[in-house]
């Protein structure tokens, strides 16, 4: 932990020292609060539990501290992400989701990046969902360098390729050291383009057999677990004839190739209409894991109050499975939820108060059929942005 503060320190020092030299910037964000949860399960006794934490897209610890910053000089730069959600002091600690350095060349048409990657272009951006695939999972360690080409002739496009370390544990069955064919069997490929009436971006992720997605069943190597595909979507004409009015899309594909076990297939759909008296918006989601789908629904609305001072509002969600694998055939549905909200906005923070009921089906037991699971939380949020 000491080491990391100290290699902290002196990155941003750096900087500081060179910033009349270059273009320095720095931003991010502090979310946290107090959790008050209530479960509630058939057959067990209630249970309450409170804690420390942000439900506000704030990870899963005691909140979330996030730190961005990029550095430019002349055409060469550094960019990197700096992040806790476990605020414990411990070396697992701070995080850094990446760190990578670039350079600009041939008038800005060609862009090469180097290190921990990540800030992709061709990522799906969310919400639901923030995946892009040359990002390297927990634990997997490495790096990548990636290329980018902007050509002068079509603004708008960025087309390119990564050649990266693979981003998974190492299969254990293998029994042999990485090779030259097994990085390049990584390689992933990107493209995006953005203009006035609509917005791609498509990610293609190659695998080798050296790796082993995590929660994989299957321990040998030589599997095929197949590629990976990521995607967004957006429409932008229909601003021109409705102001606030959004749609778009984003997913991804796992397992492009492969046996069904290794399938993963999560879509979602977004339909939005913004103004400044409020947000009104719709959420489609369709799941597929196995032989298990699932959909989900989820609109919401939230209205500003003395010029957006406060806002009000819910968001609802129901979600129900189908195929072999339900959870439970016989109920109505998987899961429902409802979440009231009532936030006070100031300049670069907000408070928040929200309440959440959550109630899902379980497997059926011999002598409970349609055992129901509760949960009720209160969660007290603060978020500030720098």
């Amino acid at each position: 932990m000491k080491r990391i503060t100290a290699s902290l320190v002196f990155i941003f020092a750096a900087m500081a020292a060179y910033a009349q030299l270059g273009d320095f910037t720095f931003d991010g964000f502090v979310r946290t609060g107090f959790i008050w949860r209530k479960s509630e399960t058939i057959g067990k006794d209630p249970k309450t539990e409170v804690s420390l934490g942000n439900l506000d897209d704030a990870g899963g610890g005691q909140g979330r501290i996030r730190m961005n910053f990029s550095y430019t000089i002349n055409n060469v730069g550094l960019k990197g992400r700096l992040q806790w959600d476990n605020w414990q002091n411990s070396q697992k600690a701070p995080e850094w989701p990446y760190l990578f350095a670039y350079i600009n060349s041939f008038e800005e048409q060609l862009v090469i990046s180097a290190g921990k990657l990540g800030s992709s272009p061709w990522g799906t951006g969310g919400p639901e969902k923030w995946k892009e695939l040359e990002s390297m999972s927990e634990g997997s360690g490495g790096g990548g360098v990636r290329f980018e080409y902007k050509p002068m002739f079509l603004p708008g496009l960025n087309a390119g390729i990564v050649l990266n370390w693979y981003d998974g544990s190492l299969d254990r069955g293998i029994g042999r050291d990485v090779t030259l064919l097994d990085v390049l069997q990584e390689t992933v490929l990107g493209v995006a383009y953005e203009n006035d009436f609509f917005l791609v971006h498509f990610e293609y992720r190659l695998d080798s057999e050296i790796d082993q997605r995590p929660g994989s069943g299957n321990q040998s190597g030589g599997v095929n677990e197949g590629d990976d595909i990521v995607y967004r979507v957006e429409e932008r004409a229909l601003k021109n004839y409705l102001p606030g009015f959004q749609i778009w899309a984003l997913g991804e594909f796992q397992g492009v190739g492969a046996s069904s076990e290794y399938v993963y297939l999560d879509n979602w759909l977004f339909l939005q209409y913004q103004q400044d008296w409020g947000t009104a918006q719709l959420r489609f989601g369709y799941k597929v894991a196995d032989s298990r789908s699932t959909f989900h629904f989820k609109p919401s609305y939230y209205h500003n109050l003395f010029d957006k001072l406060i806002t009000v509002g819910a968001s609802f969600k129901y979600e129900n499975d189908f195929g072999e694998d339900r959870i439970n055939p016989s109920a109505p549905y998987t899961e429902i939820e409802f979440e009231p909200k009532l936030q006070l906005n100031f300049a670069n923070a907000y408070v928040a108060f929200t309440f959440n009921f959550k109630q899902n089906y379980k497997q059926p037991q011999p002598k409970i059929p349609n055992p129901i699971e509760r949960f009720q939380t209160m969660n007290l949020r603060f978020g500030l942005s720098f």
